[in-house]
């Protein structure tokens, strides 16, 4: 069987399945099974699916607030009352749950 050093490219023959050490460069590769053969199917292609997977957008952005106490900008969520990332405030956001 003839194959080709995965270092230089150079053409070795080799008895067959195995490692081999290739007489230009010394590199070793490893030979296996199905290679090289007639018979041999040609390797599976990746595919790519025909629908791409995109992450879902939110409804609605979430609040961006201001601490009143040190004017730190940050985002919340659907709370009522926040606590200020930097100094540690309670920064009223009055978008809390609401009942209907």
């Amino acid at each position: 069987m003839r194959v080709r050093c995965g270092a230089c490219a150079t053409e070795v023959d080799v008895a067959g399945e195995g490692r081999f050490k290739c007489p230009a460069c010394g590199a070793v590769n490893q030979v296996s099974g199905g290679l090289g053969g007639a018979s041999a199917p040609p390797p599976a292609k990746p595919t790519i699916s025909s629908v791409p997977t995109m992450p879902v957008p939110p409804a609605e952005p979430s609040p961006r607030i201001v601490c009143p106490d040190c004017s730190f900008s940050f985002i919340v969520g659907a709370v009522d009352t926040a606590t200020c990332p930097n100094c540690q405030a309670d920064v009223p956001v009055g978008a809390g749950p609401t009942d209907d």
